[in-house]
Parts: C-alpha cells; structure tokens; sequence
C-alpha cells in the first residue's frame, strides 16, 4: 500500500512542474516585444522642360495662314498629390497687348486673339495638343487652345493654364502650334515675340 502512495506523489509532482515551467515561458515572450517609427520625406518636384528655343514664320503673305517651324514642346512631370499645370505667358509689346510686336520707328502689332484665321485678315494664336501621353495623371489641354485646323487660342500679358493634370504625372509632352496671318494694312518690318512657359503643383 505505501508503494502506491509514493508513485502516485511523484507523478502529481511531475506534472506541476510541467505546468509551471509553461507559464514562466508566456511571461518572459510577453515582455520582449516592442515598436519602432519609421518616417520619410519625399520632396516636392515640378519640371517642364521646352524642346526649342525659337521657331520661326519666314515672310508672311496676306494669301495664307502661315504655321512658324519648328512646333514647341514641353514636357511636364510633377509628383504634387494634385498634379500640376503648364502656363503660357506672351511678351506682345511689352506693356499693355498680347500679339506679334514690330518694334521700330513706327511700331505695329499684330494682336493674338481666340478666332478661326483668314488669309488677308490679321490674327495670331496658338493650338496646343499632347502628343505623347503621360504615364501618371493624364494631361488635358485648357479649351481656349484645343482648335484645329486655322483655330487658335489667344496669347496673354499674364499665365494662361495651357495643359494640366489632376494627379501625379511624368513623360507627357504638349506640342504648341504657332499661327499667324495678315492683312494689306500690316506695316512693314520685323516682328517678334518671347513666349515664356511654366509650371507650377497644383
């Protein structure tokens, strides 16, 4: 009989040092763990870069709309959560007018408007388009300078929004046409005008 009381201590015995032996171990697991912050920053860039630094009418006739060469690009790219937008700026005369500016002795401009040209009829203006895509945000063309064919938009004293994008976007290139025509009464001489693009986030 007392064999049997003494096995049956030892087992009892066993079993709660397994016990405890497991409940130490949750314990020491519990009080490793932690947490560790990591932060960043991403800098704001903006960039339109133009692909020609002048084009060119030749001798303007009052028998044709004339196209300058080469056609203006600009390629926009932008990581604004907002996206950005391309502006257009005209010199014109300098002061008041926007327009193609003949600065001598007896100055004359002829001034940029939103029209349908005419051969014989003075006007000035641009079209713009994207000819290559984004990769991002997708670029749009403002609607004063969608037109085709002898449509123009008008050039301004102060930033006009060309083209735009409503979300980060990169790669996407916007090709500006230059068109002219004149009339019988458009002095004679040499004309010129300084268009200045840029771009902001939006």
């Amino acid at each position: 009989m007392s064999v049997k009381k003494h096995s049956f201590v030892a087992v009892a015995l066993l079993v709660s040092l397994v016990v405890g032996g497991a409940i130490a171990g949750a314990a020491l697991i519990a009080r490793a763990t932690g947490t560790v912050n990591v932060t960043a920053t991403v800098a704001q860039s903006v960039t339109c870069s133009v692909g020609a630094a002048s084009t060119a009418f030749g001798t303007l006739t009052t028998s044709a709309i004339a196209t300058a060469s080469p056609n203006v690009t600009s390629t926009v790219a932008c990581n604004d959560g907002l996206g950005c937008t391309l502006y257009v700026q005209d010199a014109g005369n300098g002061t008041s007018t926007a327009g193609l500016y003949n600065s001598s002795s007896s100055p004359y401009l002829i001034p940029s408007s939103a029209a349908t040209l005419a051969a014989g009829t003075e006007g000035y203006g641009i079209q713009g388009s994207v000819t290559t895509p984004a990769t991002g945000g997708a670029l749009t063309i403002g609607g004063t300078y969608t037109g085709t064919g002898n449509t123009v938009g008008a050039l301004s004293r102060t930033n006009v929004a060309l083209a735009s994008a409503s979300t980060p976007t990169t790669g996407g290139v916007v090709t500006v046409a230059h068109l002219a025509a004149i009339s019988n009464l458009t002095t004679a001489g040499s004309y010129a005008d300084t268009i200045t693009y840029s771009c902001t986030g939006n």
